[in-house]
């Protein structure tokens, strides 16, 4: 299945090109690496593990990035909206040097991705074999390897895939950790957070969820689980009070082990983050354009992220994902992993609900998939006992649905919208931006010149990338970008 993954994403990467952001992230990982400086345009965006990652292909002698792309204007190191700014000039000057093929080392780029997933597959893997057994963890990893969400960011130069990989590791690793506290795991599970919160900076609600779901396990956890726990209270001897001095102990000590990950990833420094968070508040006090139902909206809506979810899912994945959860609820002696599934998506799925500052895509989601998927493969617990027929059918059916779904929109998997939308024609009533179209067909457009012999044409354009990358002769139309 993670083949089947890889396959798919190595002929998405390189059949789409560069989407709205990806030409202001290429090159930004290999030069904070080189040069410790977080001083041009994108360096205030995000925190930079997704930009470490992503800029391997750098490594190559080949692909040596040129000095004068990295040119500072001068006094504009503390200057937000510049740090916070796109640098597509300098994207677009990287992706046409002379030197290489620029669409090459755009692919191999995205295909850094698969770093991503193997960890994140692994982890879903292992969780839902634990929960479900063999079969219940093939279906939690089908699941997620033909997810059109998934498979349309992974193979973007973004931190999105990334972020969503990390922050369902990070919290396999508490789980691991929580099954039996040691100081081994404990440097694991916090080591995994640091990964996350250097991901993006919405996985700062890893600390207060993890602080949740350590509440879950004193009130709801396995009696060894909270027994094991109270070993981390030290010499304090009532009885009572262990476990819970135990736990905030633990989770100091993650937070610790996590602050010190994501210290080393911005050099050893703190400011390089607090200018990335300052950015960001900035970037939310400004607002953003949305779409929403044919609406128009500087401020968004509180149902975005709903309404968004549930029409850009796989009816089959969102059958699966509540089949599943409920066949977990109904387990008592799952409740407490139960828990941990559903508190981690809920609580995310709610901060960005509430905050209602960046409706602009889904992608802000997808952390919640794996959790979803993890918890799908809990409907073998009640498709394959004494029960009805039907249920196994039903199994087979969704499952065969899914395969469908991601077949038949492969490769444009970012245009993916359910039978609750129209189906892909049908998504641009109800939403765009990241949904929909982000620029990422301009090379297909080029192909469909060259197949029917169009010299030129006449282009409106949303996007970020030089046209000129794909040798395409055009006369300008109103766009949001050219």
């Amino acid at each position: 299945l993670p083949l089947v993954f890889a396959c798919l994403l190595a002929h998405t990467a390189w059949d789409k090109s560069p989407t709205w952001d990806e030409p202001g992230y290429l090159g930004l990982g290999p030069y904070l690496i080189d040069q410790g400086r977080w001083d041009v345009p994108g360096a205030g965006s995000h925190p930079p593990l997704a930009y470490y990652l992503q800029g391997l292909p750098f490594l190559r002698p080949a692909y040596r990035l040129d000095s004068r792309y990295w040119s500072d204007p001068g006094g504009k190191s503390e200057d937000i909206s510049f740090l916070r700014s796109a640098g597509i000039d300098r994207g677009n000057a990287i992706l046409m040097d002379s030197r290489y093929d620029g669409e090459i080392l755009l692919w191999l780029c995205r295909m850094s991705s698969l770093l991503s997933a193997a960890g994140l597959f692994y982890c879903l893997w292992r969780w839902a074999g634990d929960l479900h057994g063999t079969t219940g963890a093939t279906i939690a990893l089908g699941m997620a390897c033909l997810s059109p969400n998934l498979l349309a960011h992974a193979g973007l130069v973004t931190t999105d895939f990334t972020l969503a990989a990390t922050y369902f590791c990070a919290f396999y690793g508490l789980r691991r950790f929580l099954l039996a506290p040691t100081g081994r795991r404990l440097l694991l599970a916090g080591s995994l957070g640091g990964l996350t919160l250097a991901s993006k900076l919405s996985a700062l609600l890893w600390a207060p969820t993890a602080a949740v779901l350590l509440l879950w396990t004193l009130l709801a956890g396995p009696p060894d689980v909270r027994r094991c726990l109270s070993c981390w209270a030290g010499s304090v001897s009532a009885p009572r009070l262990r476990p819970w001095l135990g736990a905030a102990v633990a989770g100091a000590g993650l937070l610790l082990v996590a602050l010190v990950v994501l210290w080393a990833l911005h050099g050893f420094r703190v400011d390089p983050f607090l200018t990335i968070l300052r950015s960001q508040l900035w970037d939310l006090s400004h607002g953003h354009e949305a779409y929403l139902l044919g609406e128009y909206s500087t401020e968004g809506w509180w149902y975005y992220f709903l309404l968004a979810f549930l029409v850009k899912t796989p009816v089959p994945s969102l059958l699966l994902g509540v089949w599943g959860a409920t066949a977990l609820i109904s387990d008592r002696t799952a409740r407490w992993d139960c828990g941990l599934l559903l508190i981690s998506p809920l609580l995310f799925f709610t901060a960005f609900t509430l905050s209602e500052g960046k409706d602009i895509g889904l992608r802000y989601l997808l952390p919640v998939y794996p959790f979803l998927c993890t918890m799908a493969g809990g409907c073998l617990r009640t498709a394959w006992s004494a029960t009805p027929r039907w249920r196994q059918r039903a199994l087979i059916g969704l499952s065969a649905g899914l395969l469908l779904s991601t077949a038949r929109i492969h490769p444009d998997h970012l245009a993916y919208f359910n039978e609750f939308a129209g189906g892909p024609d049908g998504g641009h009533r109800i939403l765009v931006d990241s949904n929909l179209d982000w620029g990422q067909d301009l090379k297909g457009l080029k192909e469909w010149m060259d197949e029917r012999g169009i010299p030129r044409v006449k282009l409106s354009y949303f996007g970020s990338v030089d046209p000129a990358l794909y040798h395409l002769d055009y006369d300008w139309l109103p766009s949001y970008w050219l």
